[in-house]
């Protein structure tokens, strides 16, 4: 905005030194041209001048902006667990959440980051119970889904087909699905501050293009969790519980056909190299939470528990416009990579959501209907 202030002005100024020289000169053409370079030479000079105030103005505000925040923090260390590693979305967010909090709090709290759940011995199901119990760490970053293990509830944002872009579900989670899901985590003993995505799901195979239910009858598809199980029945396909570790040599030797994930992690996990259809479909949302065990949270003073919640929802923002940038990139990738993207129409989706209809109408059931409301899965 400054720049353009600043070529504003520049043309402002030839424009009036040149209408001077016009209205009231009557020397020679070739004075009049000296004159007129010699204006537009100083205004271009003026323009710098302006342009160069503008960008140390820009660097006095960023300078300002990342200056330590006001306040009485306690000289503190959190750990902070993860399910994957640093160029995974909860890692790339989990990096971001370390710098806001060091930097605004000028380096006395200190975050230690512990990436595939390390702590846990790499078991999700023990990730969740350790953040629940508390001891082992303080803060976490674990997927929505993941806590279907200790309350039905979770699994209302992860119905099947509820959200036709990541704007539908940061609507629902910015508000009332959001603040639904922070009382169920407190009763958990869990402090809930914000959710990024780890994408919106879609169908992808080695076969053949998918756009609608019948295409997807007898594929071998990969699942994780019962509710994936349950969609690809629904759908006709014959689904396959299968750890991420093993999937790619699965596609490789035909054990499964297809999987259900965001462009980001099929992309990062090569999986265009294995598979060449995308259906886009947005089947589910898969979600991170940034969390704390509220034990752990309240011994923190006013300040510091401030801090940390404003930086876990500006990470948490920062993860959601990642996503955005990285998505649309891997996407690309793939497409030039040579995989068929196929977008299906608004009929198709409608027969995908049928047929869909018993896994979505459990779902409802399990959450109840408040929840269910809140979600936008009833009016």
């Amino acid at each position: 905005m400054k720049k353009v202030i600043a070529i504003l002005l520049a043309a402002a100024m030839t424009a009036c030194l040149t209408g001077c020289l016009n209205s009231g000169s009557s020397a020679p053409a070739e004075t009049k041209a000296a004159e007129t370079e010699a204006a537009a030479a100083e205004t271009e000079a003026a323009a710098a001048e302006t342009e160069a105030a503008a960008a140390e103005t820009e660097a006095a505000e960023a300078q300002e902006a990342e200056a330590p925040a006001e306040g009485n923090f306690d000289d503190v260390t959190l750990k902070l667990s993860y399910a994957t590693g640093d160029t995974g979305m909860d890692g790339v967010t989990a990096i971001e959440f370390e710098r806001l909090v060091e930097e605004r709090s000028g380096g006395v709290v200190k975050i230690d980051r512990y990436p595939n759940c390390q702590l846990s011995g790499g078991d999700m199901v023990r990730h969740v119970e350790m953040l629940i119990s508390g001891g082992a760490f303080e803060m976490a970053i674990i997927s929505d889904n993941s806590f279907t293990q200790v309350d039905d509830y979770f699994y209302a944002a992860a119905t099947p087909f509820a959200f036709n872009s990541y704007q539908d579900a940061y609507d629902c989670f910015d508000g009332e699905g959001g603040a639904m899901t922070k009382e169920h985590f407190k009763a958990l003993g869990v402090e809930y501050f914000s959710t990024f995505p780890n994408g919106l799901m879609h169908f992808a195979n080695n076969k053949k293009e998918i756009h609608s239910p019948e295409d997807m009858k007898n594929l071998k598809m990969r699942t994780y969790g019962e509710m994936q199980m349950s969609l690809m029945k629904d759908l006709g396909a014959d689904p396959t519980q299968l750890s991420w570790s093993e999937l790619y040599s699965a596609l490789q030797t035909g054990a499964v056909d297809g999987q259900m994930n965001g462009y980001q992690t099929l992309y990062s996990g090569s999986m265009h190299e294995v598979q060449n259809y995308i259906t886009e479909v947005n089947a589910t949302f898969a979600g991170y939470d940034f969390l704390a065990n509220s034990a752990s949270f309240e011994k923190l003073n006013a300040d510091t528990q401030e801090l940390i919640r404003q930086c876990a929802v500006d990470a948490a923002q920062y993860g959601r416009e990642y996503m955005a940038k990285a998505e649309g990139e891997c996407k690309q990738a793939m497409i030039d990579y040579g995989c068929v993207v196929y977008v299906p129409t608004e009929e198709e989706m409608e027969q995908f959501k049928t047929a869909a209809a018993p896994t979505i109408n459990g779902i409802i059931e399990k959450v109840g209907e408040d929840a269910a409301r809140a979600w936008g899965l009833i009016e």
